[in-house]
């Protein structure tokens, strides 16, 4: 059976995801293309059926609805069976899934990937193709920087859907393979610019462009080929830029790079750094592994976006882990930490991807050296490191997982 190609069209509320979906579909040329339209909202079937119905001028279209939910997550079983449906129908060269305005593109791209108890998976009968993110060139930096979850707006799944309005327009981003700026006519060609430079940086592998209106060629959505679920897990987490990669700055005053230390942090200057210090507002994007004196068997993972801070535990170290409970059917794995084991620490180390504006590596890195333990607080040894003053809140799995590792 021939797979359907597949086309996720995502981003943010009122990007203009249905500007782009229309004119995409009024400007196909003879490739018979069904359509999946995600709502969480109470519209009325009806008034989007009549929406979208004026843009399916070809012949065997067809719409389908998914509605009073969200396809990566509550109707996601529901998505799977009408992929399934469509591809094994054999009637259509390409599928166009819009999703809801607060779904997370990850999720979606895995209902593809996903196998069942009977070892069956959607990728049999369909691929993905593109996963692509449409970004509002006229209220990104308002939703970039703000501090709002879902329900302060009144848009989430529920009162209890807490998930931050910046981490999820940034997740959007970083797991597409094309980005477009879409309505770059409301804005100066300045702030246009500003956009479009740190979008290339937040992803660094999409082809991104500027849009206005939703006016964007179909080649550049339909068949590109981009879509790889290893690439995108790669675009979905850090991409470490090596040693000396990145420090020049771009037009925008952008830079992009990693910083690497191998000693702990001080968890108070390190939460002081980013509560006070005269750098941290210059930066707009940092990601990545870091390590707390005071949770010591405990990997940590910083994500932070503009204003939003998250400091989640990533899991204990390798170090910390005997060898022959190492994953011997990853071998990509345990290359990559020996080629990255120090004697004395094992893998346990800082590791953060970081996007500056106008402020350079140097600055960055004397500053975040400043939270590392000094020479004196490294020779007092671990176990009196546990003392130390931790403004950080509780991990929830750190005993469980530290107990495991011993």
């Amino acid at each position: 059976m021939k797979t359907l190609p597949v086309t996720v069209l995502s981003g943010f509320v009122g990007a203009g995801k249905s500007a782009v979906l229309n004119h995409v579909l009024n400007s196909l040329d003879g490739l018979k293309v069904a359509v999946i339209v995600n709502e969480t909202g109470q519209a009325s079937p009806g008034a989007l059926q009549t929406s979208r119905a004026a843009s399916l001028t070809g012949t065997g279209e067809r719409l389908i609805e998914l509605s009073l939910g969200c396809i990566c997550c509550t109707l996601r079983d529901d998505l799977l069976r009408e992929v399934d449906k469509l591809a094994r129908e054999g009637s259509f060269d390409y599928l166009l899934i819009e999703s809801n305005g607060i779904s997370e593109p990850m999720q979606i791209a895995e209902t593809f990937v996903f196998v069942d108890d009977d070892g069956e998976s959607l990728s049999n009968s369909a691929r993905l193709d593109t996963m692509v993110t449409v970004v509002d060139a006229e209220t990104f930096w308002d939703d970039y920087q703000c501090v709002e979850e879902l329900r302060d707006r009144s848009i989430g799944l529920d009162e209890n859907d807490d998930r931050d309005i910046a981490r999820l327009l940034t997740s959007q981003i970083e797991f597409a393979n094309v980005v477009l700026l879409n309505k770059i006519d409301l804005v100066s060609d300045e702030e246009a610019g500003q956009v479009l430079g740190l979008l290339k940086k937040l992803n660094p592998n999409a082809q991104v462009l500027p849009i206005r209106n939703g006016q964007v060629s179909p080649d550049v959505i339909l068949n590109t080929g981009r879509f790889g679920m290893k690439s995108a897990d790669a675009n979905a987490s850090p991409f470490v830029p090596a040693e000396g990669e990145g420090l020049e700055c771009d037009a925008n005053g952008l830079r992009r790079f990693a910083y690497r230390a191998r000693r702990p942090f001080h968890p108070q200057r390190f939460w002081d750094f980013w509560m006070s210090s005269a750098q941290a507002p210059h930066i707009l994007r940092s990601e990545g592994y870091f390590w707390l004196a005071t949770r010591h068997q405990m990997s940590g993972l910083w994500s932070q976006t503009g204003q939003v801070l998250a400091a989640e535990p990533g899991g204990p170290w390798w170090a910390d882990t005997p060898r022959d409970e190492w994953p011997t059917d990853d071998p990509e794995l345990i290359a990559e930490l020996e080629s990255d084991w120090d004697d004395a620490w094992g893998d346990r180390r800082q590791e953060l991807v970081i996007i500056s504006h106008e402020l350079g590596h140097d600055a960055v890195s004397a500053a975040l050296n400043a939270c590392l333990l000094t020479d004196q607080e490294m020779a007092s040894g671990s176990a009196s490191w546990s003392h130390f003053k931790d403004p950080f809140g509780p991990w929830l799995t750190e005993d469980i997982e530290a107990d495991h590792a011993n």
